[in-house]
């Protein structure tokens, strides 16, 4: 049996304010020909169908059609991310429900419940020829205030955290076991999550890749393939109990992938036998790189930017005037997203102990001179200079001369005013 494993679309995002609708209709256009071509008998997307809970229309119908078309193929399912928002899971459910025809393959989208139950889900999906069947346990991202919510006795450390995963995935795997038959069965997990020791892109949401969401990858459940969702850099993970991949994001998303070559995975799985990973690279989307060089060099690099986003710094000995002017010309075919000098005339050199004046500077008088400089009244420069000199001078651990300014103060709140006898104000 084939599983086509995709991951991460992220539809909307954008580059720097810069739309890249076109290089998402071109990425997708080629996955759903890999799998016309392939003919799997499962699609599972794990994960970040979208990038922002508030949807454009353009990126909703962009979804639609683009699952309507791999549902032509083969069944869909979608596992929540951190970045879906469920209410328009519900509502890609109830649309697709409605438009589905009889004996149709459906698309299911699979996120968080509000009741209790973490929303895992065991869905069984027969092969082409109906001889063997994929049973399928899909976990959606759980953020750590609805997790709380969902295991207030867990606590709210990481450990809890780690623990309350673990029995959401034993709690599956056991729904996987009824009724499993290793000469039939192939057992597949889903899943939306963080696993230590994944190279991270720099494109992921930081908040939702640190080490409070960490899970080690001999956690995960035992079963014939883990189809992982939420790292955006393709790459297979190290498991004692399973195979597991992140298929990654379609497109570059960040410069921190400029060498990510990006796929999608095509897995053939048997009952009792190992599964054959084939990543299929896509080559739709603009690339993104990254320059560091003179402004010559880049201008005699210009074809090898041409279509691309790129991150520039320009080295120079002196400043160069209109030099974002000067990188477009060099680079007319590319969008330069980023541009920085490292000019040798402006550049900060750190100081050497060696360097450093052998006399300590008179830091009182450099702030006498500050002082005078803005024109601070002489009675007020007399009480701050010497708050100041005190401060510098006094010994740690020492009880510190008076300062006016203080005396003052103390003075005025332990003699408050009261009104006198006679009806008058005095301090």
């Amino acid at each position: 049996m084939k599983l086509l494993h995709t991951s991460d679309w992220h539809l909307g995002k954008r580059l720097e304010r810069r739309s890249r609708d076109s290089e998402f209709d071109a990425v997708l256009a080629e996955i759903i020909e890999i799998a016309r071509r392939a003919q799997p008998d499962l699609i599972v997307h794990s994960g970040d169908l979208f990038d922002r809970y508030s949807l454009s229309p353009g990126d909703l119908v962009r979804a639609m059609t683009s699952l309507s078309a791999l549902r032509s193929v083969a069944p869909v399912v979608v596992v929540g991310g951190n970045h879906d928002s469920p209410h328009w899971f519900d509502v890609l459910n109830r649309i697709f429900e409605i438009t589905a025809e009889p004996g149709a393959h459906t698309v299911t989208l699979v996120h968080t419940a509000a009741d209790g139950s973490g929303g895992g889900r065991v869905l069984d999906f027969p092969t082409r020829d109906q001889t063997q069947r994929i049973r399928l346990a899909a976990l959606p991202f759980i953020h750590l205030n609805r997790f709380m919510h969902l295991f207030p006795g867990l606590g709210t450390t990481h450990d809890a955290y780690v623990q309350g995963l673990r029995g959401l995935q034993e709690e599956l795997l056991a729904q996987l076991r009824e009724g499993y038959s290793p000469q039939r069965d192939v057992l597949v997990f889903a899943t939306h999550l963080y696993l230590s020791g994944a190279l991270l892109s720099g494109s992921e949401r930081h908040l939702d890749v640190n080490g409070s969401y960490a899970a080690a990858p001999d956690d995960l459940p035992p079963v014939d393939y883990c189809a992982l969702g939420h790292i955006h850099k393709p790459q297979p993970l190290t498991s004692s109990r399973a195979t597991a991949r992140y298929a990654g994001s379609p497109l570059q998303f960040d410069f921190g992938e400029c060498d990510d070559a990006k796929s999608v995975v095509l897995i053939e799985i048997d009952p009792q036998r190992p599964a054959l990973i084939d990543p299929h690279l896509l080559t739709a989307g603009r690339r993104l790189k990254r320059f560091k060089g003179t402004l010559e060099e880049l201008a005699s690099r210009a074809a090898e930017y041409s279509n691309t986003f790129l991150d520039v710094t320009i080295t120079s000995q002196n400043l160069i005037p209109q030099l974002s002017q000067k990188v477009a010309t060099a680079v007319p075919d590319a969008d330069v997203v980023h541009l920085n000098e490292d000019c040798a005339e402006t550049r900060i050199t750190p100081l050497n102990v060696s360097d450093l004046p052998e006399e300590e500077p008179q830091l009182t008088e450099s702030f006498r001179a500050y002082l005078t400089e803005h024109g601070t009244p002489g009675r007020v420069a007399d009480e701050v200079l010497a708050a100041f000199s005190s401060l510098l001078h006094h010994p740690d651990g020492d009880e510190p001369p008076p300062c006016p300014a203080e005396a003052g103060l103390q003075d005025a709140l332990a003699h408050p005013w009261t009104p006198d006898s006679t009806g008058s104000e005095t301090a």
